[in-house]
């Protein structure tokens, strides 16, 4: 949607000063897109599940229309397949590689764990190993989370360009690993270091045609989003203080319940507000910027409101299953079983087809609620994200050409078996 215009020379217009996001989607075509997808996921038993995500990227994409031309998304569903298939090799390696290492620590330090723990020595061991074992996944996280955001641009283009991405993920996965650390040891007090930097990281590898993104910034200036998380934790130190000295268990938990619904609305407010201050700080090409104006509470209005439709309509479809169910019942308790063999076999046969029923309704059910919770959670709170850009001094985008492109193997495959591909 053009905003402005400025002229060169008497009568001429030149491209728009700056461009508003737009997010148009048909809700009935994407839920019918979302609920056959998911049908097919399930009957193929899960292998459709990446021309599927192609699919559903490639309508969503196609709804994104900044300045009237809309994304293209390019991917197939044969390169998440392969690359997935490439992702579980490399991942059944590591882990044995990790088994063999921790098997190799274990029994020359400690000596041989017994099936049932002996002493708190042992009970420390097997929990140690268990906690090594989840956080030496972490690493391929964070590499998946990479090599996912560089596929997914490196297969978008909008105006007939090419977003790309350089090749970096291992020294992403060793930078998040560290920053994560740092979190964790400061209980969250310096989260916004690690936003930034790695944000700023993956930013400063980023193109659009031959131009590329730049983060500035500093880190520092995200602690004000932090404040409702500050709030949170304060709420939940009062209420525990209510429980061990006041000896208010009552009020203590009623304190402490709403210091956890603050928490939820805090990183809510957080990742909205850090949003907002990083892209106000991304450049392209050293003169476009850009603005977002997403709102918190319209976030969580969304998701909200989506959860409450989405539960009323399961209960109405549960309730007609079960009238189904209920009807089936009574015609077969009142068929003449003299036609039919047995009683048993009867009954037996009644079984299957009530046993198949209920497969199938839960199925149906299943994959019903993940195209609601498309339609009605994730592609709005995506839409208010879009609508709320900005791009300004956008008449620099015409001075933009192509890139030379690259190929990536396993196209988002870790992100795949490691499930962390993301909504779309």
């Amino acid at each position: 949607m053009t905003d402005t215009s400025t002229l060169q020379g008497e009568g001429a217009a030149s491209a728009p000063t700056h461009l508003n996001g737009a997010f148009l989607p048909e809700n009935s075509k994407l839920f019918w897109l979302a609920l056959w997808t998911g049908a097919l996921t399930i009957v193929t038993f899960g292998i459709y599940r990446f021309w599927a995500r192609t699919r559903l990227r490639r309508y969503i994409w196609s709804a994104i229309m900044p300045g009237g031309d809309s994304f293209e998304y390019t991917g197939t569903g044969l390169e998440k397949f392969l690359g997935f298939l490439i992702a579980l090799v490399v991942l059944a390696v590591y882990s044995g590689l990790l088994q063999v290492g921790l098997s190799f620590i274990g029994f020359n330090l400690w000596g041989a764990m017994s099936s049932e723990p002996s002493g708190p020595m042992d009970v420390l061991i097997q929990l140690g190993a268990t906690y090594v074992t989840g956080l030496a996944v972490l690493p391929l996280i964070f590499f998946a989370q990479y090599r996912a955001r560089r596929y997914m641009l490196s297969r978008t283009r909008w105006r007939g360009l090419r977003f790309a991405m350089d090749a970096a993920a291992l020294g992403y996965a060793w930078r998040a690993l560290l920053y994560f650390g740092v979190s964790l040891v400061t209980l969250g007090a310096l989260m916004p270091l690690a936003t930034f930097r790695l944000e700023k990281y993956m930013t400063d590898r980023m193109w659009y045609g031959d131009a590329g993104f730049e983060q500035e910034g500093q880190w520092s200036e995200l602690y004000p989003a932090m404040k409702h998380l500050f709030i949170a934790v304060a709420v939940l130190l009062l209420g525990g203080v209510v429980v061990f000295f006041g000896q208010a268990v009552g009020l203590g938990g009623i304190i402490i319940f709403a210091g956890y619904l603050w928490l939820i609305f805090g990183f809510v407010y957080y990742q909205v507000e850090s949003f907002k201050y990083l892209t106000a700080h991304k450049v392209l090409d050293g003169r476009i910027r850009f603005t977002s104006n997403a709102s918190s509470g319209r976030v969580i209005g969304i998701f909200v409101l989506g959860l409450i439709l989405i539960m009323i309509l399961s209960f109405v479809f549960a309730l007609f299953l079960g009238l189904l169910a209920g009807i089936f019942a009574v015609s077969i308790g009142g068929m003449d079983m003299n036609g039919y063999g047995s009683v048993m076999e009867n009954f037996t046969g009644a079984g299957v087809l009530v046993g198949l029923a209920a497969v199938f309704g839960y199925l149906a059910f299943f994959v019903l609620i993940g195209a609601l919770v498309t339609v009605v959670i994730s592609a709005p709170i995506l839409g208010h994200y879009v609508d709320t850009l900005r791009v300004k001094n956008a008449e620099q985008l015409e001075q933009i050409r192509q890139r030379a492109g690259d190929s990536i193997a396993d196209a988002d495959g870790f992100a795949d078996a490691l499930d962390i591909g993301g909504a779309f």
